[in-house]
């Protein structure tokens, strides 16, 4: 993965993380946080497949829990919001998102 894929990869899992704090009961689905990426006003455009990714690496970091196989929900745990909510961070989750 370049650099340039590296930033893109925060700055989507950001979105994300932002989205499910924002969702009712802090969950959606991959399909609607593909949409939600793609309609950002900052440039940022994302795949089914860029999304799971990044589902699945906050997963193994411990901020979203993952269920389904053809629908991949994710709820986004008390450290996903904490994130989310700029009370914690990590390396690997945009702190700023430009233009959203």
């Amino acid at each position: 993965m370049t650099a340039y894929e590296q930033k893109l990869a925060t700055i989507r899992r950001a979105i994300i993380l932002d989205f499910l704090e924002k969702s009712r009961e802090y969950t959606s689905n991959a399909d609607i946080l593909v949409h939600v990426i793609n309609s950002t006003p900052d440039g940022v455009s994302a795949y089914f497949k860029d999304v799971v990714g990044d589902l699945r690496w906050l997963e193994t970091k411990g901020y979203v829990t993952l269920s389904g196989n053809e629908t991949v929900v994710a709820i986004a745990t008390a450290s996903g919001l904490r994130i989310a909510r700029r009370e914690d961070r990590d390396d690997g989750i945009a702190r700023d998102i430009p233009g959203v």
